[in-house]
């Protein structure tokens, strides 16, 4: 299955030491030199930073660029960064079968072009389900106290909270 991810769930995932949990799931991820950039160069020194740079180093992750920047182009939206239009065109040109975004333009619009997508509490909802991590809420907490964007007290929270039976 090719799988592209967008910077959100590589740092988010990073920030609760479980950026693994991709490799475990996907084996290989690939990237766009856009969100490179975002991580390692603007994001130096700060999670998802060493993570990254190691993924790359064991090839688990691959970076490659939109090889049709006028596809990028034609998927801009007026809500959307020229990084995010890259990533659903890398996801289109590459025939990907999941986005890995927390983003909400990046979702409609994969919704849209009819990629599948899944973020940063599914990835971590799917984990606690199978046993590989043990806790949910904890997680989920660290990461709205790092400022993710999750209201404790919303929808997404709460559902992933009773999926997982983890609501009080």
């Amino acid at each position: 299955m090719t799988v592209v991810a967008d910077s959100g769930p590589l740092i988010h995932l990073a920030i609760v030491g479980q950026l693994s949990l991709l490799r475990r799931y996907f084996h290989r991820l690939l990237i766009i030199p856009h969100v490179l950039d975002e991580i390692v160069t603007q994001g130096q020194g700060r999670p998802g930073d060493p993570e990254l740079r190691q993924a790359i180093k064991d090839q688990w992750v691959s970076v490659e660029p939109v090889s049709d920047p006028t596809l990028v182009q034609r998927l801009l939206a007026p809500n959307m960064s020229e990084t995010d239009a890259a990533v659903i065109a890398y996801a289109l040109e590459k025939r990907a079968a999941l986005i890995l975004s927390d983003d909400m333009s990046v979702r409609e619009l994969a919704e849209r072009e009819g990629i599948s997508i899944i973020g940063t509490v599914g990835i971590l909802t799917r984990a606690r389900l199978e046993g590989v991590i043990h806790e949910l809420r904890t997680l989920l907490d660290q990461l709205v106290n790092e400022g993710f964007h999750l209201d404790p007290n919303g929808r997404v929270y709460q559902e992933a909270l009773k999926r997982v039976g983890e609501m009080h």
